[in-house]
């Protein structure tokens, strides 16, 4: 057998060294220590030792790592930018107390920029996109914007457009939009993202959001594919400033929250106009909520143009798609004090073993003037009546006139399909209302759309102790009239 000659000096001193090489570039973190974390003699210090880290990650495609760092106050500058974020960031449990006396704006970000492309309508709903070069090979998000207003929103004085996201892989649509694109009164102009489709992360961190005079969002991602926001919570002070967005991402799919806490929004306290959310959300496909909490003054969820949204195991006071959404699904959740609520809604929204205290399961909102058909399914929920809320679906009602958009044109009710409903009655409360339409008595004369089916298979009434009790079960708390026969089965 012929041994091998021996390797020279030299030979050997470069294996060696590229050895090295290749395992310190495998394991190569950075780390605020590097840019001065140390030396920093204030909170604007410190911001800038954060930045510069991530900055230089991002230029070498490495991970910052926070190995040494617990807590870190921060100040942010008067030039202060958003601190970029790569695929994978874990804080590793950092606690990051922030005063904002600048800027409103995102303390971290995720951005990937979109591309125009020329989409011919007919094609947003074939799902075939292998004639367009731009979209043949690898993986893309593909936007769809509707240049045409959709419907305005009647008291608010601005037009609302729809939009859709549509993954494309090697050319063909993975999801369908939410409603056709192909019709004479769409206008369709649309831009593509390029993305990995590789896991990304964001985790482990406690943002505590000081006394401010501007607002610090937590993240800001758009334009993004498959990425996990894991162990992180949030905290705000009681403050009159509004417009909350903890969270806002936009022009993305496959995104999940995981065990996440937001105590608090910027949501109006004290003040007559207040709004603010802890998601603010718009063109998402595919995005899930597991094991999150959540709690603001006006409502935690803001979105609009939401296609498969699924909650697990969460417990927050509202959920809602403002506009332009298909297919919700809400298991092992608790809803407290105010709503869920949906406009311009497609397909199926399913409640499966939910429990509402004090709150409106569903609410329909009238200021988009936007009735679409969805149906409405509940398995094994439990419902909490009191006073103020006892009925099951309130659909608000503000308009005779027709939506002047063809698609909107008909007001439709959602169809309801119950299974094994428990209900917790006071004894102050005795009727339940499956629908509770509110408007006036001429709106209630035009007959609605798509609703044809009402089904209640299982019904238990127990007092708070857990006694047994009954309540007077109603379709709806006033009549109304239907353009299809109605077929409604009650079983106790």
């Amino acid at each position: 057998m012929k041994t091998p000659s021996p390797l020279s000096a030299l030979q050997t001193a470069v294996l060696f060294v590229l050895f090295v090489l290749s395992t310190s570039l495998s394991m190569a973190q950075i780390s605020p220590f590097d840019f001065g974390l140390q030396e920093a003699q204030n909170g604007i210090d410190r911001y800038r030792a954060l930045y510069d880290a991530h900055v230089a990650a991002l230029a070498h495609g490495q991970e910052v790592s926070y190995e040494g760092i617990d807590t870190l106050e921060i100040v942010l500058p008067p030039d202060f930018q958003s601190i970029p974020v790569g695929p994978r960031t874990d804080f590793g449990g950092l606690v990051l107390y922030v005063t904002n006396n600048e800027r409103h704006g995102a303390l971290f970000a995720m951005h990937n920029p979109t591309k125009a492309v020329s989409v011919p309508k007919e094609l947003a709903d074939s799902g075939d996109f292998s004639t367009i070069p731009e979209l043949l090979n690898g993986d893309n998000l593909l936007i769809l914007n509707d240049q045409r207003p959709w419907t305005e929103r009647i008291g608010y004085g601005y037009r609302v457009y729809r939009q859709d996201l549509i993954w494309v892989h090697d050319g063909k649509g993975m999801n369908a939009p939410i409603a056709p694109w192909n019709t004479d009164s769409t206008n369709l102009n649309a831009s593509y993202a390029p993305v990995d489709t590789t896991p990304k992360l964001f985790r482990g961190l406690t943002l505590h959001r000081q006394e401010s005079d501007y607002k610090t969002y937590c993240l800001h991602a758009s334009g993004q594919y498959n990425l996990l926001v894991e162990d992180v919570h949030v905290t705000t002070p009681r403050s009159r400033m509004i417009a909350d967005g903890v969270f806002g991402i936009s022009n993305s799919a496959l995104i999940t929250f995981r065990n996440v806490t937001v105590d608090g929004t910027y949501s109006g306290y004290g003040r007559t106009r207040n709004y603010g959310y802890a998601f603010s959300l718009n063109n998402l496909w595919n995005t899930s909520f597991e094991q999150v909490t959540a709690d603001g003054n006006w409502g935690v969820f803001g979105t609009n143009n939401l296609s498969d949204t699924k909650l697990s195991d969460c417990d927050i006071n509202r959920f809602d798609i403002h506009c332009y959404g298909r297919d919700a699904q809400l298991t092992r959740c608790t809803l407290r004090q105010r709503q869920t609520q949906f406009s311009s809604m497609y397909g199926t929204v399913v409640f499966d073993s939910c429990h509402f205290i004090d709150c409106i399961p569903v609410r329909i909102r009238s200021s988009y003037n936007a009735y679409t058909p969805f149906d409405i399914e509940m398995r094994d929920c439990t419902f909490e009546l009191t006073a103020r809320y006892h009925s099951l679906v309130n659909v608000m009602l503000l308009d005779t006139s027709s939506n002047t958009r063809p698609e909107l044109s008909n007001k439709c009710w959602p169809n309801l399909r119950i299974t094994n409903l428990r209900v917790v009655a006071p004894a102050i409360v005795r009727n339940m209302n499956l629908y509770d339409p509110t408007g006036t008595l001429s709106e209630l004369k035009k007959p609605v759309d798509h609703i044809s089916e009402v089904t209640v298979d299982g019904l238990e009434v127990v007092r708070p102790n857990g006694k047994a009790a009954k309540v007077n079960v109603r379709l709806s708390s006033r009549d109304f009239l239907t353009i299809k026969e109605m077929k409604v089965d009650i079983k106790e």
